[in-house]
């Protein structure tokens, strides 16, 4: 026997605020939590992209002054949740919302919980917009759970505490 400390995020339960100031939704899968890390390419270098080049700092060295220019960037995927319909339309809703600009931006946070139910980690996603809802497929010839998917735009991803989020 070993004297090894019991995992409490063995189970894999989350929970999902969506910034609506009402209590969180339960989902089934959450995937996107990834951010990539790139390196600015060398000026130098022939092959430097479109998308790196900085105005900003080509403008200033043309007048003697030249500003920090960032040597690294993130991206992240969407932020995907999915789950089984329910009578709740807060996702449907905010996407109605949002393609009728009657709504802002929201963080959205999702937190681990630990094996009494509890916040144990959490992540922000900072600034997150509906960019696409899938409803459920439906075949007369399978039975199954009819889910609804959400994927989110958003500006970042942070780690977080329960009391942060």
């Amino acid at each position: 026997m070993t004297d090894r400390p019991v995992d409490p995020y063995s189970r894999h339960r989350f929970d999902v605020d969506i910034g609506d100031d009402r209590p969180p939704l339960g989902f089934t899968a959450v995937s996107g939590l990834s951010v990539r890390v790139q390196a600015q390419p060398d000026e130098s270098d022939p092959d430097l992209g479109a998308d790196w080049f900085d105005w900003g700092d080509r403008l200033g060295r043309a007048v003697g002054h030249v500003p920090p220019a960032p040597r690294r960037r993130t991206t992240s995927p969407t932020l995907t949740l999915r789950r089984g319909i329910t009578d709740d339309r807060r996702l449907w809703n905010w996407l109605q919302d949002w393609v009728a600009g009657a709504v802002a931006p929201r963080d959205v946070c999702v937190f681990l919980l630990d094996a009494t139910g509890e916040r144990a980690r959490g992540w922000r996603c900072a600034d997150a917009t509906p960019v696409r809802w899938a409803g459920p497929e439906f075949a007369a010839d399978r039975s199954g759970v009819a889910t609804e998917t959400l994927e989110l735009a958003h500006e970042g991803i942070e780690a977080i505490t329960d009391d942060e989020g």
